[in-house]
Parts: C-alpha cells; sequence; structure tokens
C-alpha cells in the first residue's frame, strides 16, 4: 500500500502548489469503497492539504477549525491533482482539482 505520490512542490510566504498523483495502491482505499474506490475526505485533508502545508510553512499552528468545507468531485485512483494554498492573517484556504475542475475546498482557522 503506497501514499501520494507528490510530483512536485513550490512555495512562497502566501502561496503554496503541490502536483500529485494518486496510485491505483493507495491504502486510503482500503474498505473505501470495494470497487468504486474514492480517496475519504480525511485523507485528503490530512497528507494532501495540512502535511503539506506544514512543510512550505512549518511555524503554522494547529488548526482549531475548518470552515466551508466541500467536496465536490471524488478523487480516484491515477488522478493527477494540484493542490493550491493560500496563507493569510490566521487562516490557510486550500483547494484540491483534477483536470482543472475544483474537487476540494475549505479553511482552516488557526
Amino acid at each position: 500500500m503506497s501514499e501520494f505520490f507528490i510530483e512536485s512542490r513550490e512555495h512562497d510566504e502566501v502561496r503554496c502548489e503541490v502536483h500529485a498523483r494518486i496510485p491505483a495502491d493507495l491504502r486510503y482505499f482500503e474498505g473505501h469503497f470495494a470497487g468504486d474506490p474514492i480517496v475519504p475526505g480525511i485523507a485528503q485533508l490530512l497528507p494532501l492539504v495540512w502535511n503539506e502545508a506544514r512543510l512550505a510553512w512549518p511555524d503554522l499552528p494547529l488548526p482549531r477549525e475548518i470552515k466551508r468545507l466541500k467536496f465536490l468531485e471524488a478523487l480516484r485512483p491515477d488522478d493527477s491533482l494540484a493542490v493550491t494554498m493560500e496563507r493569510k492573517a490566521g487562516k490557510l484556504s486550500f483547494e484540491i482539482s483534477k483536470a482543472g475542475r475544483r474537487c476540494t475546498r475549505g479553511i482552516l482557522l488557526f
């Protein structure tokens, strides 16, 4: 079982962009769902958003709240993703997209 394959990372003081691919044997597919695997929401938030945000900005405190969280389209095996994050006073806005379509978005408040 594997993790997301991170293809590239770029960041500055305010913005971060990560390009990733979802391997067919992603460990989070186990039990979610047989015959129609999708990446669970928590597996999007922790490895793709929070862990990548901490790599870009190690000084981030733990989030205290998630706002406006929307799962708009399922993430599936072999999808190529763009994760974009923007850091502003006390919050981190994020979006996960594939093929130019927004799939997940939300805001972490600190």
